[in-house]
C-alpha cells in the first residue's frame, strides 16, 4: 500500500480519482487483450474482395476459429511504437480449407491485415487456367459476388511478372504446390533462388548471402500505407481540396519509403526479391547462402517447419494477392470476418454475412 501510494503522489493523482484510474486501464487491457485474441473490427480500405466485401466495409473478425493466437505484441495501438514479444496459438476449432474468406497478417508488412479468400491449403496442387481455378484437379466454383473488371480473359501467352514460384499470368498459372510443414528443399536442385529465400525467412530463419541479410517486410509496402488514414479523413473534411491532397500524399509517403530503404540499406537489409539472380549465378548462391550460420550447401537439405496458404481477392482482376507476393505462413493467419457491420465510405449499414 506504502508504494501505492507513493507512486500516486508521485503522479499527482487525487486519492478520488485514484480507483477510477485503475478501473480504466483495466478495462483498456481487458479490451486489447480480447483485440489481440477473440474479436477484432477491420475497416477494408480497398476492393480487392468486391462485391463479396465492399471497400470501407467494418468487419468483425473472429480470431479464434483457427487458433487463438496470444499477442505477439505490445505498444502503443494504432502506432508502430512498440516490441515483439514471445506467443503462442490455443488449439483450433477447424482447419482453413480452400474457399474460406481469411483474415491475416500481410508477410511483407503484418502491420496490415489483409483479407482474401484460401485458394491453397498446405500441399495443395493448384493450377490455374484460362480464369479457372484447380485444386488437386477439381475445379473451385468462382465466388458469387466476385467479379472480372478488364472484360477478358488473357491468353496463356501473355508475360506478367508475378511472385517467381509461379509462371504465367493472372488467368494462367502452372501447377505447383502449397509448401507445407516437413516439405523438403534439396539445395542443389534449386533453380528459383528468390522463392526459396523468401520461404526461408517466412519459415523463421536468418538467410544471410555475402554482406546482405534477408528480410521480407518491404519498406515500400509499409510505407504505402503511410499516411493513408489521414488523408482519408482529410479528404471527408476537406472535398474541395482532393488534388492538392493527393499531392501531398504522394510526396509524404515517397520520403517515408526513401527513408525506410535508406536505413535498411545502412544495416546491409535486402529484400529477396530485390536480387537479380541468372542462370550464371545459381553456384554462387548455392556455396555462399548461409542459413542460420549454415552454408546451404554443408546443410544439403531443409524441410519447412510452418504450413503455407495461397490467397486471392474475390475481385480477381484487382487483387493484390498471393499471385505477385508469394504464400503465407500459418503463424500470420488470424481468423474469419463474421459479417459487415456498415460500410464506412458509404455511410450505409449493412449487416451482412461473409461466406
Amino acid at each position: 500500500m506504502a508504494t501505492e501510494k507513493n507512486y500516486r503522489r508521485f503522479l499527482g493523482i487525487p486519492q478520488k480519482y485514484w480507483h477510477e484510474a485503475r478501473v480504466l486501464m483495466t478495462l483498456i487491457i481487458i479490451l486489447f487483450t480480447v483485440k489481440a485474441t477473440l474479436v477484432e473490427v477491420y475497416i477494408v480500405p480497398t476492393g480487392s474482395m468486391e462485391d463479396t466485401i465492399l471497400t470501407g466495409d467494418m468487419l468483425i473478425g473472429n480470431k479464434f476459429v483457427y487458433g487463438m493466437r496470444t499477442p505477439t505484441w505490445v505498444g502503443i495501438p494504432y502506432t508502430r511504437i512498440g516490441f515483439d514479444i514471445p506467443w503462442w496459438r490455443l488449439p483450433k476449432f477447424k482447419e482453413i480449407e480452400s474457399g474460406d474468406v481469411t483474415i491475416f497478417e500481410f508477410p511483407r508488412d503484418p502491420f496490415q491485415k489483409y483479407v482474401k479468400r484460401c485458394i491453397g491449403t498446405p500441399g495443395n496442387t493448384v493450377e490455374i487456367s484460362m480464369g479457372d481455378i484447380l485444386v488437386d484437379g477439381e475445379k473451385m466454383e468462382f465466388p458469387e459476388e466476385g467479379k472480372y473488371v478488364k472484360g477478358a480473359i488473357f491468353p496463356p501467352e501473355k508475360e506478367q511478372v508475378l511472385f517467381p514460384y509461379f509462371s504465367g499470368n493472372m488467368d494462367n498459372i502452372s501447377s505447383f504446390v502449397v509448401p507445407y510443414k516437413g516439405m523438403e528443399i534439396d539445395f542443389s536442385e534449386v533453380t528459383d533462388w528468390v522463392s526459396v529465400i523468401t520461404l526461408l525467412v517466412q519459415d523463421g530463419n536468418s538467410v544471410v548471402l555475402g554482406d546482405k541479410n534477408f528480410t521480407v517486410i518491404d519498406p515500400k509496402e509499409v510505407g504505402r500505407m503511410h499516411g493513408f488514414l489521414k488523408y482519408k479523413l482529410l479528404n471527408l473534411i476537406r472535398p474541395g481540396s482532393k488534388s492538392e491532397l493527393a499531392k501531398q500524399e504522394y510526396t509524404d509517403r515517397n520520403q517515408h519509403i526513401r527513408i525506410l530503404l535508406s536505413e535498411n540499406r545502412a544495416n546491409n537489409i535486402y529484400n529477396p526479391w530485390e536480387l537479380t539472380i541468372t542462370k550464371n549465378d545459381w553456384d554462387i548462391v548455392y556455396n555462399n547462402l548461409k542459413i542460420n550460420g549454415i552454408y546451404a550447401k554443408d546443410l544439403s537439405k531443409y524441410s519447412f517447419v510452418h504450413d503455407f496458404y495461397y490467397f486471392m481477392g474475390d475481385n480477381r482482376d484487382n487483387s493484390y494477392d498471393s499471385r505477385f507476393w508469394g504464400f503465407v505462413p500459418d503463424n500470420q493467419v488470424l481468423g474469419t470476418p463474421l459479417v459487415a457491420l456498415v460500410n464506412l465510405f458509404k455511410f450505409k449499414l449493412r449487416f451482412k454475412t461473409i461466406l
